[in-house]
């Protein structure tokens, strides 16, 4: 969406700290690992895209972003600042700079509001404004997201999902935040509207100066809209770098079998990669692997890869990764462990 290169500021507007958020099983005997241990920076501006599969941490993170759940370890600073460290008062006002916006657009409306009702909410709860001032700002936000004033006294039931998916958005833009957080704000919609959304956040990026982390499952769409990806795994990074960077040149080999997965508009016969297969399923937050999380599926698995934990190093300028064996050149060779299919 935005240029990596225009940033008002190389200052993390975002700045997570060995994050770790636990939670423990039903029968008080375990603990699950949703987030056990990542460091990262978000810079103002920058659309910063996470990625990865259905149990690798990606929702938990979103909302530990925006301080919906409070890190069992570790700090999340928004802009310098710990909101843990805030009082009641002076959290809810900051609050307002850091906002999400959930995958499901029927979920995130009460059916028993009118559009308007549920757009101008913040500002209730907020104290802002009187009610005729508080329409008027949620009328201009609902035009500016591509919906007629019409619309304002309709129910969500009267809407699509993709209108639906508009009113979410100007809901959260009626409080001028710095901060939104995507997450899978595309992945209920239909593919025909997908992409006119995906502008609308570029066009309302670069008119409001907003930083999107868009958490997404869709390689498509999050090397298109970011200036950075972020590749989750079992409640850890396995790699982030340039966009460009990690869809062209992944140094994990967790990246590659997922950019290997994304479709291609060409008869087999033309394909010039094959999929990469992973054995098994994904491993339990319970009880993770020792040393590399991603080693029990891995197609590079060394013997070093059961006994240590890789360090989140620097491979090359701006482009990390937690692999013992990838390099500049790329991820390491196969060990000939995975299957293949055509």
């Amino acid at each position: 969406m935005s240029s990596a290169q225009n940033h008002t500021s190389d200052s993390g507007i975002l700045a997570v700290r060995d994050l770790r958020i636990l939670f423990p099983t039903r029968d008080g005997r375990d603990t699950v690992k949703a987030i056990d241990g990542m460091d990262f920076e978000v810079r103002a501006g920058e659309t910063f895209g996470i990625i990865g599969e259905s149990g690798s941490g990606k929702t938990t993170l979103g909302r530990a972003l925006v301080s919906l759940l409070p890190p069992t370890h570790g700090k999340i600073l928004h802009d310098g600042t710990d909101p843990v460290t805030l009082g009641t008062g002076a959290f809810r006002k900051h609050r307002r700079d850091y906002q999400i916006i959930f995958q499901d657009p029927n979920a995130a409306l009460n059916p028993r509001m009118t559009i308007i009702d549920s757009v101008v909410e913040p500002l209730e709860i907020m104290g802002q404004g009187d009610n005729a001032s508080r329409r008027r700002r949620g009328i201009e936000v609902l035009e500016r997201v591509g919906l007629a004033a019409e619309a304002a006294d309709r129910y969500p039931h009267q809407l699509s999902g993709g209108q639906k998916q508009r009113v979410n958005i100007a809901r959260v833009l009626t409080l001028r935040p710095k901060v939104i957080v995507c997450d899978e704000v595309v992945a209920a919609l239909d593919v025909s509207i997908r992409g006119d959304v995906l502008n609308l956040f570029a066009d309302l990026q670069r008119e409001f100066g907003l930083t999107y982390v868009f958490i997404t499952h869709d390689i498509s769409v999050v090397s298109h809209i970011s200036d950075r990806i972020a590749v989750t795994y079992l409640g850890k990074l396995m790699e982030l770098g340039p966009a460009e960077d990690v869809v062209e040149h992944p140094l994990h080999p967790y990246t590659r079998a997922l950019l290997s997965a994304e479709p291609v508009p060409l008869p087999s016969h033309l394909r010039v990669d094959r999929r990469i297969i992973l054995e098994g399923e994904i491993p339990s937050p319970v009880a993770p692997p020792s040393g590399c999380r991603f080693r029990t599926r891995c197609p590079s698995v060394q013997p070093r890869c059961t006994e240590e934990v890789p360090a989140w190093r620097d491979v090359k300028p701006g482009h990390r990764v937690a692999c013992h064996f990838a390099t500049a050149d790329g991820p390491p060779p196969d060990n000939q462990k995975a299957q293949r299919a055509s």
